[in-house]
């Protein structure tokens, strides 16, 4: 028996390590993926190359992030919704489905696309390969110009899929890149592909309340008052203690000071101020349970932003009194 469960133990080990390493394989096919004309081609070849919904949905995900730029523009909300005429459930559904595919089909054509872009050729393609797919609408806060203000109008999209009786969740727009200085940075992110809930709730607050109780998320006044998180805190899986908003108000004589529970990947921490650009070296106090950074305060109004092992990871808006 007990040579049994061995065996068992490493089959599933050398399973697990298979698995991760097939969807690295399919990483690198989806690189040689040229020429294609349509979205029917594409997903086509997509559903004779790859075995598994897996490997299909991963192909899906990476030729969109490889393939699709993303078009920025000033505005972050998303267009008002439109109003549809029709008689039955049955027509609204076709009339919706068609604005989808419309949506989809502009973006492959132009290589161009904002989020609903992205989440709409991804799902017409799942759907196309008869992968159950939902769209999901909701908030995110890319700017920490934006800490304390509450939308009014939804201003993302991304995606889930269900494979093996299990949600999984997908954001191919922030798994393609990331905007610098309002220029887009094509980079392959492949940390938005099955998103840990636990992650994609700091960033992502979606409308429906049948998401939001799947991510288990906060209130929408408390996920818009929070520090925005950056790729060194969600990497590293940091947690806050306080301060929990993301708004500090402090003077020009009180050092501001940020607690996070202790961890060991917190060992070289700098910060800057958004007024004067100038680095700084933050103090850091080890403790039993936690980890205490003090900050020099500025000399007025501004966006902190701060650096976790040269990795920017929090920014908070700081008000001087």
């Amino acid at each position: 028996m007990k040579n049994i469960l061995s065996i068992l133990i490493i089959f599933l080990f050398f399973s697990k390590i298979s698995f991760s390493q097939d969807l690295t394989k399919v990483d690198k096919i989806m690189y040689s993926y040229n020429g294609i004309n349509s979205i029917k081609e594409l997903s086509e070849r997509i559903d004779y190359d790859f075995k598994t919904e897996i490997e299909k949905v991963r192909a899906i995900y990476t030729w969109i992030a490889l393939n699709i730029e993303y078009d920025y523009f000033p505005s972050k909300l998303l267009k008002s919704p439109e109003f549809f005429i029709y008689n039955n459930d049955g027509d609204f559904k076709r009339i919706k489905q068609r604005k989808i595919k419309q949506a989809a089909q502009k973006t492959f054509e132009t290589k161009k696309g904002v989020c609903i872009g992205f989440a709409y050729l991804f799902h017409n393609i799942c759907n196309l390969i008869n992968i159950k797919s939902e769209l999901i609408y909701g908030y995110t806060k890319t700017s920490a110009d934006r800490i304390g203000i509450i939308p009014e109008e939804k201003n993302h999209v991304w995606n889930a899929i269900k494979i093996n009786n299990k949600w999984m969740l997908i954001d191919v727009t922030f798994g393609s890149g990331y905007l610098y200085k309002n220029v887009w940075q094509r980079q392959l992110n492949l940390e938005y592909f099955d998103t840990k809930k636990s992650k994609l709730k700091l960033t992502h607050f979606p409308a429906d309340i049948k998401w939001r109780k799947f991510l288990n998320q906060k209130p929408l006044k408390e996920f818009c008052y929070a520090p925005l998180y950056k790729k060194g805190f969600l990497k590293n899986k940091l947690e806050i203690l306080t301060p929990k908003s993301g708004k500090i108000i402090t003077s020009k004589n009180d050092r501001i000071h940020i607690k996070l529970k202790k961890t060991d990947k917190v060992k070289d921490v700098k910060y800057l101020f958004s007024s004067n650009y100038k680095i700084h070296n933050a103090q850091i106090i080890n403790k039993e349970t936690s980890s205490s950074i003090y900050l020099k305060p500025p000399k007025k109004n501004t966006i902190l932003h701060i650096y976790l092992n040269n990795e920017l990871s929090l920014e908070y808006k700081i008000k001087v009194n």
